[in-house]
């Protein structure tokens, strides 16, 4: 019998059932659709997120002090001796309040060296003015977002920010205000989770120094020559200063979140297996069914000379052809449900502080047909039994069954 033949056959005796092939198909396309809804949302946003932390500097280093210690510039002289070290750069960060098309929000300031920034990391790229020079205080570079306010322009260059800062002073809270020229305005760079660009103001460690009276420093930016020299750079700072640092790079972060995504998507696939399982408990009990009441036809059709396997492959075939048609329009569904997931965004933060990020689903066509082959296996699966027993019935019988 031609494989034309034997699908043709199967899909006719589907069609004789409509109702029960329906509802069947319903219950198949349930764990291909979850699949892709959850597992297409979870892979577009983890690369997404691992794309922008590595984005901000495969080879940065950021060396942080713990309570009770202090960075100096011997501290940074020191860092540079370190071999694979191509330079290092002390930086200040801290939060603050600065009104933005007619609203205040939460804004960063990160004071560094914005000559060593641009070296460190490439992807942030200037859109308007210029980089302002160390030599050059109360001048900064603005993230897109501080700029455009909702698509309005609510900065341009030589305009001045002001930005009311909350530090501590002899133990109390103290307000200060830190007012900068706009030099030059950054591109749209994307929420990155530890350093949100968009929203960040960049000046020179003069300038925050001078205007906020702030010596101590946040840490030191060490650059490694390459990516590959990060962990050993890393090993060599924590062996000279032992707990007295917190060392971390962005290229361990990523690897970090990777490996939390991977445990997503394995969660999300298991979860899903369950919704397959009771697809072939489906299946199985649709086909079971179908054999029943089929009997006196299975009769006819091997005393017409239908060979065992063949009726094996029959019934195999129905099971099969539903689930293609439930895996088919479970993945169509899964690719629009993952799209109006990911069209909400992730907001990071709270209270005064949101980093929203989006990201279109990770759907590629390999995934889309290991789904389909899943789904295809349920079929296979469900049927196989029913069908071996559709195949050992006895032609005498089958016949004389009611």
């Amino acid at each position: 019998m031609k494989i034309s033949d034997l699908f043709r056959l199967s899909y006719k005796a589907l069609s004789e059932r409509k109702i029960r092939a329906i509802l069947t198909i319903v219950g198949i396309m349930i764990g291909p659709f979850a699949l892709v809804t959850i597992g297409g949302v979870t892979r577009g946003y983890g690369d997404y997120i691992i794309k922008n932390i590595t984005g901000l500097g495969q080879n940065i280093i950021v060396v942080t002090p713990e309570r009770g210690f202090t960075l100096t510039y011997n501290d940074i002289e020191r860092i540079k001796s370190i071999r694979y070290v191509m330079d290092a750069s002390p930086f200040h960060t801290l939060q603050g309040e600065a009104r933005v098309g007619g609203e205040v929000k939460v804004v960063f300031i990160y004071a560094v060296d914005l000559e060593f920034l641009s070296k460190a990391i490439t992807n942030l790229k200037l859109r308007e003015g210029y980089i302002p020079t160390s030599s050059e205080v109360a001048k900064a570079v603005i993230g897109y977002d501080i700029a455009y306010s909702k698509g309005i322009r609510t900065y341009s260059l030589n305009d001045i920010v002001s930005i009311n800062v909350y530090v501590i002073e002899a133990g109390k809270p103290q307000i200060k205000r830190l007012n900068v020229m706009v030099a030059g305005i950054y591109d749209k760079y994307g929420g990155a989770m530890f350093l949100n660009p968009d929203q960040s103001v960049f000046v020179n460690i003069v300038t925050f120094e001078r205007m906020l009276g702030i010596k101590e420093w946040s840490g030191i930016l060490v650059l490694a020559e390459s990516p590959e020299y990060v962990d050993t750079v890393a090993n060599e700072i924590k062996s000279i200063y032992g707990r007295s640092v917190e060392v971390m790079s962005f290229l361990a972060i990523a690897q970090v979140v990777s490996s939390i995504v991977s445990a997503v998507n394995f969660v999300s696939f298991s979860a899903s297996l369950s919704a397959f399982a009771v697809a072939v408990a489906g299946v199985a009990s649709t086909m079971f069914t179908s054999v029943m009441e089929r009997t006196r036809e299975i009769g006819v059709m091997k005393a017409l000379g239908f060979k065992d396997k063949q009726i094996l492959a029959l019934i195999v075939a129905e099971g099969f052809i539903m689930s293609l048609i439930g895996g088919s329009i479970g993945v169509v569904m899964g690719i629009i449900g993952s799209n109006i997931l990911a069209s909400r965004g992730l907001v990071i933060g709270g209270g005064s502080l949101h980093i929203r990020i989006e990201a279109k689903p990770d759907i590629t066509p390999t995934f889309i047909l290991q789904v389909i082959g899943l789904t295809g296996l349920v079929g296979i699966g469900g049927s196989i039994f029913p069908a071996y027993r559709a195949m050992k019935i006895p032609p005498a019988v089958a016949l004389r069954y009611e």
